[in-house]
């Protein structure tokens, strides 16, 4: 009895330890500041954010249709609906995981009823009945922290699938707006071309009187003929965009294509960012972004199935007991009751596996080998995107300022164009090509003011700006 006890008190000292390593954070070894962190304080310069949450980012282009577009999609949007439903598996399996450290009972009740007859009419009939009744009782005791580390592992794969929730919102708000950015552009680029159409139109009609009344050869009239129709020519690829991005904001909300036709229909302006860009420095970002939180918890949970394939080298410890009541009787004897109860202890161990613990616990620690190099390869790209946005907007921003200029001399060009061809000054050769650097001119900036606000977009993206709760979960 004395040996009983202490075996079983040693159980319970011993289960206090837990094998395999601990995890412990990565130093991120981000640089202080971004290559391109002063393209940061030009993008703030002359505005405020007094009134904008960077959770509700898109609310900074102040279009009212959008914000609508965007809410809906995080509503509605089954991407971020299937990613909600990982969460929810992801928290039922931390309670999976952890029930194999919590005592089971089996509860069973047996009973029958048995009649003897004899030949001899002296003797009579008998009749017997018993019933038993019993509870066990298994407690696993976990000495060397297997259950522990499940549940440390399945923790971190909830950490996981949250930081996919929030990348997938994130990346839902950003596409929608960015579609929508791109649908207004086009917009914009498809009135440029119908005016350029109309204006080719007018120049094709003066070249026809003159070519009517003998001042200008058959030449110039194809040639204003021909302008006119490579301009009509660009108009239906626009409207294809046009239609593709409605239908894919449809999509990104939950809708069949078609869904905002009669939203979208309407042409707006291009909508111009007009709130403050958090001015984040690479450590900031780093600690952000959803797919850098992602990476870290698969890290997590693959250094503790490190443990959990060491604890398979040791021992199984198990603490049952079993009460059990039974009563029986036959006719004509009184019922006799019986209460029976025990304690054990099982101590459980592989002896040989033909080295499969070894190779599992090789495998783990080969995987969380390769989550460590994804985590950091993981910093470089997000600092990278980071990056490659900057100086994207940096030079969209330079772009747009030559373009201004371009299009405002183009504009002068073509009037004084057509003033001098219909004074006989000049080549309608000319005019041609005033009007096509005017319409090139117009729709090249049309583009780039389009790019650098889908870009913004890609900023907030690329930052890993946190969702509000609010509107982040359907």
């Amino acid at each position: 009895m004395t040996q009983k006890w202490l075996l079983l008190g040693t159980v319970f000292i011993l289960g206090s330890c837990t094998v395999g390593p601990d995890y412990v954070a990565p130093d991120m070894k981000a640089p202080p500041q971004f290559v391109s962190q002063e393209v940061l304080d030009t993008l703030n310069e002359g505005k405020d954010n007094s009134e904008l949450e960077f959770t509700q980012w898109w609310e900074g282009f102040n279009d009212p249709l959008l914000n609508q577009m965007v809410r809906t999609g995080i509503e509605n949007n089954y991407e971020i609906r299937a990613a909600t439903a990982r969460v929810k598996e992801a928290r039922a399996l931390i309670q999976s995981a952890g029930a194999a450290a919590n005592p089971t009972i089996d509860a069973s009740i047996d009973g029958g009823v048995s009649e003897r007859r004899t030949l001899s009419s002296e003797a009579g009939n008998s009749t017997s009945s018993d019933i038993a009744a019993g509870l066990g009782i298994d407690f696993p005791i976990d000495v060397f922290g297997r259950t522990r580390r499940d549940v440390e592992a399945a923790r971190a794969n909830l950490d996981a699938a949250l930081a996919e929730l929030n990348g997938e919102v994130l990346r839902i708000s950003a596409e929608i707006t960015s579609e929508y950015l791109g649908l207004r552009g086009n917009q914009r680029q498809l009135e440029l071309l119908r005016e350029s159409v109309a204006l080719q139109e007018q120049t094709y009609d003066i070249v026809n009187s003159r070519y009517e009344a003998g001042l200008s050869p058959e030449l110039d009239l194809r040639r204003a003929e021909t302008s006119v129709e490579n301009l009509r020519a660009d108009i239906p690829p626009l409207e294809e965009s046009l239609l593709n991005s409605a239908n894919r904001m449809a999509v990104l909300g939950g809708n069949f294509p078609g869904a905002y036709a009669n939203e979208l229909q309407a042409q707006e302006d291009i909508p111009v960012y007009q709130a403050q860009i958090p001015t984040l420095v690479p450590l900031d970002v780093l600690r952000a972004r959803p797919d850098i939180q992602q990476s870290e918890a698969r890290l997590k949970e693959a250094i503790a199935n490190i443990g959990i394939a060491e604890a398979a080298y040791y021992p199984v410890f198990n603490l049952s007991g079993s009460l059990s009541i039974g009563a029986s009787g036959v006719s004509g004897m009184p019922v006799s009751e019986v209460l029976i109860a025990s304690l054990a202890g099982l101590i459980a161990q592989v002896v040989t596996d033909g080295g499969a613990r070894n190779a599992d616990l090789e495998v783990a620690e080969a995987r969380a080998e390769e989550a460590l190099a994804n985590y950091e390869q993981a910093l470089l790209e997000a600092s990278e995107d980071v990056e490659i946005t900057l100086a994207a907007l940096d030079s969209s921003q330079k772009r747009q300022g030559s373009l201004e200029r371009a299009a405002s001399s183009s504009q002068r060009s073509f009037a004084q164009a057509e003033t001098l061809y219909q004074q006989g000054l000049i080549s309608f050769l000319d005019v041609v090509d005033a009007q096509r650097s005017l319409a090139s001119a117009e729709q090249a900036l049309a583009r780039e003011r389009t790019n650098f606000a889908r870009q913004i977009a890609s900023l907030f993206q690329v930052l890993g700006t946190p969702i509000n709760p609010n509107t982040s979960t359907p």
